[in-house]
């Protein structure tokens, strides 16, 4: 039996936003998955909300995934910034 090569396409910022970069991925044919997703008692669902999530894809879909994430990076925001951008700090 193989092992499943996966690799980190992202780390998003929180379990919340690397589930919806999931779906993202899942609906442009990338299988896709939040690292700790599978885990399920209160302690690592609590760590789960706590921090970076990396989201992982199959090595061969790397290039493909890569595009993705690089289109929703680039979307506009409700402000018109994009994802790539820096926020800019108050005066």
């Amino acid at each position: 039996m193989g092992t499943l090569d996966l690799r980190v396409v992202h780390t998003a910022a929180s379990f919340i936003e690397a589930q919806l970069l999931v779906g993202l991925l899942e609906s442009e044919g990338v299988a896709a998955r939040a690292a700790g997703s599978e885990l399920m008692d209160e302690f690592s669902a609590a760590q789960r909300l706590l921090g970076p999530t990396e989201v992982v894809v199959k090595a061969e879909d790397l290039p493909h995934a890569t595009e993705v994430v690089a289109a929703w990076r680039a979307r506009p925001t409700e402000d018109g910034s994009t994802g790539e951008e820096s926020p800019e700090a108050p005066d």
